[in-house]
Order: structure tokens, then sequence, then C-alpha cells
């Protein structure tokens, strides 16, 4: 790579000297990499998503969007129980063992696609077994059954698809996947928008239905160059050996999935069930949360590579050197959430009008869930600290705490309708971020003192 760019700068020997620095590391450069192509990746999928969300909830109506807001709530809740966080453990084995030990990595890669296949099945027959007693017990609106069937359809493919990124990021593999998403992306959001012109809320259904399939044959046609290129083979035979990892990794991960999903799907049914009209409450709620899950990708971007960093630093014991990145990330999240935070304050009510008159009055709303982004964001790095450092359990506990928090004042906060709930996950990343704190503190005072000492 050519850094010559960087002697523009000896003007200010500061800045010159940290370029240099930085851009001297093989390391740095990784992370530049990654983040780079994720980066691509998610401002085009994100963006395209979004703009495809804003016409399909302005074809559908208020009243519909926030009941096709809650079946996709229902779906991911399910859905959490195929992927059983296969992907992230196939990324992180994957990467480990690809060029140490291929054919391990091979029947990891076999275990993936074996488990997420038979979980995606299993998952799926008792969403179509139990689907008519949800949708007239659980979400109030027996008229959605025929939807949480055919939708439970794109979460068996959505399963698999969970496998073949976690093989994707293993091999390093973001330039590639960045093409592919953006060309999905664009292709499958004129799909939805078509089928929901069309079709109406059923077309909406539908379209995210197909969505996961298709994802899935273009990743698999991507998945197979890759291990073409990789001299990897996808090996079933023995791929049971390989079984530990889905204990010792998946598992913890799986169970603190069994906290967020069911948590904010049980505070959204809560919302929706809550009163007269509950479900108008739940697509303002949806429309602040889109913000939400739109501007996160930012903190994502900025992670992306911390998981294998903090990994590898923290079995060599350069606690100092985790402790740094965690201070310039912290201070990165800040310095990028808190005017962002300002402008949706400024202009929340303004932007709430791009979905219609509807929604007017949701600006506050998209306030709040824009600042929560704050908290949650240095949760996510702190907790990278905590997996790497083989504290799963740990980490799954301090999030039981969040999500008891978050129900209790969901139940306290409901009176305020869809205002409590946003609050309500507020000060629950708040006190969640609080204890994190604490327990990296523990762990890495703790751990440093050891190092002193041998």
């Amino acid at each position: 790579m050519n850094n010559q760019w960087i002697d523009k700068f000896r003007a200010y020997p500061k800045v010159h000297s940290l370029l240099e620095k930085a851009f001297s590391s093989e390391l740095f450069k990784r992370i530049l990499r990654g983040s780079f192509w994720n980066a691509i990746l998610n401002f085009f999928s994100k963006g395209v998503s979004f703009i495809g969300t804003v016409i399909i909830i302005r074809l559908i109506g208020k009243e519909a969007y926030g009941e096709f807001g809650m079946l996709n709530s229902t779906i991911a809740m399910f859905g959490m129980f195929t992927t059983f966080s296969i992907s992230q453990t196939a990324t992180k084995h994957i990467a480990e063992f690809r060029d140490l030990d291929r054919p391990k990595a091979g029947r990891i890669i076999g275990l993936s696609f074996l488990f997420s296949a038979t979980m995606g099945l299993l998952i799926f027959t008792i969403v179509q077994l139990t689907a008519g007693m949800l949708a007239t017990n659980s979400l109030n609106a027996p008229h959605l059954e025929g939807s949480l069937r055919l939708m439970a359809t794109g979460m068996l493919f959505g399963s698999l698809n969970g496998a073949q990124y976690g093989v994707i990021n293993g091999l390093e593999a973001f330039k590639e996947n960045s093409f592919l998403g953006i060309l999905l992306g664009i292709t499958l959001t004129i799909m939805k928008i078509a089928l929901t012109y069309w079709f109406g809320f059923y077309g909406a259904v539908l379209g995210m239905t197909i969505e996961p399939f298709v994802t899935y044959l273009a990743t698999f046609y991507l998945i197979r160059k890759l291990l073409k290129r990789s001299q990897l083979k996808i090996m079933f035979a023995g791929a049971l050996k390989e079984y530990k990892i889905l204990f010792n990794y998946s598992l913890p991960s799986l169970l603190s999935g069994l906290l967020i999903f069911p948590t904010n799907w049980y505070t959204m049914s809560l919302l929706a069930t809550n009163k007269e009209g509950g479900y108008d409450d739940l697509a303002d709620f949806n429309v602040a949360n889109q913000w939400f899950n739109v501007l996160i990708f930012i903190t994502y971007i900025l992670v992306s590579s911390f998981l294998p960093i903090f990994s590898d630093l923290w079995a060599k014991k350069e606690y100092q050197k985790v402790n740094r990145i965690v201070k310039n990330a912290s201070a990165t999240i800040l310095a990028i959430f808190i005017p962002i935070s300002i402008i949706f304050l400024i202009f929340g009510e303004s932007i709430g009008k791009i979905y219609g008159v509807e929604y007017t009055g949701v600006g506050i709303l998209i306030f709040v869930s824009v600042f929560t982004l704050i908290p949650q964001s240095l949760c996510i790095v702190l907790n990278n600290v905590l997996v790497a450092s083989g504290r799963l359990w740990t980490s799954l506990l301090v999030f039981a705490a969040w999500s008891i928090t978050f129900i209790g004042l969901t139940f306290a906060l409901l009176s305020y309708s869809s205002m409590g709930l946003v609050i309500s996950r507020l000060i629950a990343f708040v006190l969640y971020l609080i204890i994190l704190f604490l327990v990296y503190r523990s762990y890495y005072r703790k751990s440093k003192l050891q190092t002193q000492i041998i």
C-alpha cells in the first residue's frame, strides 16, 4: 500500500507521526480493510433498506406497519434459536484453523451447516404447529396466522445464511461479501417494494419470505468460490467431532440471544396489546426503532475487528493495549453519537414527517432511540473484551440484569405508551453499561496485577 500521501501532513508533526505509526502496523491495516468493506456494505445495504422501508410504510399504512413489525420481531425471536450463535462461532474457529488445520476447519464448516439446517427445520416445525396460538394469544391478531406461517419459511433459509456468513467472515472475504451484499440489497429492496405495491400487506410479507431464500442461493455460490480459493472443503464426515465448540462458545452466546430477542419481542407485545390502538403505538415505536437500527451499524463497523484483536492481545497478556483500544473506541463513540443525537433533538419532528402525517409527534421518540445508541455502543465495546477473555458466562449474567430491568421498567411505564418503551430501554442500557464497566475494570486490574507479579 502506497503511503506517500502521509507526507502531506509533515507540517503537522503530531498528526504525521500518528499516521505513520498507524499505517506501518499490519494489524491496523487488517482492521482498516475489514472496517472499510464493512462500512461500504452497511452504508449501501442499510441506506437502500431504509429507503425501501419508508416506502413500504407509506404503502401499507400505520396499523398494518405495526402488525408487520410485530411479525418481523416474532420471526427474529424464533430465528435466534435456529442460528444458535453459529455465525460468530464459525467465524472465530474458521479464522483460527483455516491455515493451521484445514481438515478441522472443513469439519467446523460442515458442523455449522448441519447444525443450522437441523435447528432451522426444528424451529420451522414448531412455528407451523403453534402459529395459530401465537397469533391469537400472544399477538392478539388471529388474522396474522397465515403470514406467520409463511415468514417461517424464510426463517428456515435465514438459519442457513447465518452459518454461511460465519464462513465468509472467517475467511475474511469482506470485499467479496460487500459487493454481493450491495447487489442483493438493491435487487431485493426493489422486489419487496414492487410486491408491496401490487399486493399490499401480504406483498410485504411475501417479500420478507423470499429475501432470505435468494440470499441463501447467492451466498452459497460465493462460498463455493471462496473455499476453492482457500483450498478448503466442506467436510460432513467427522463433523460431529467438533461438537465441543457448540457448548464452549455457542451455548453462552445463545443464552444471551435468548435474553435479547425475547425481551425485545415481549416488551413490544406488551405495547401492542396494552390497549385499543396498541398497534398504532407500536408503529410509532417501530419508526423510532428504525433509526436506532440504521445508526447502530456505525458502532458495528467500528468494532467489527475488535473480537479477534482483543482475543490475540488478551492471550499475550497485553492488557494495556486492550485498555487503550477501549478508551479510544469509547471516545470515538461519544464524538460520533453526541452530535448525531443533538441533530435528531433539533430536527427529529421534521424527520418524522417523511413517514406521513400519521406519525406527527414521533420526533422525540426518534431522539430518545438515537441517544440510546451511546450507552449501547459503549456496552458493545466492553462486552467484546469479556467475550475475548473467555468470560462469556459473566457476560450472560450481566446481560440478564439488562433484560430484567428493561421488562420491569416497561411494565412500570406502559401507561406512557411508546415513549415509556423507549425510555425503559434507555435506562436499561445505562444500568447495563455501569455494571459492565465495573466488571471490566475489575478484570482489567486483576489481570494487570497478575502480569506484574509474574
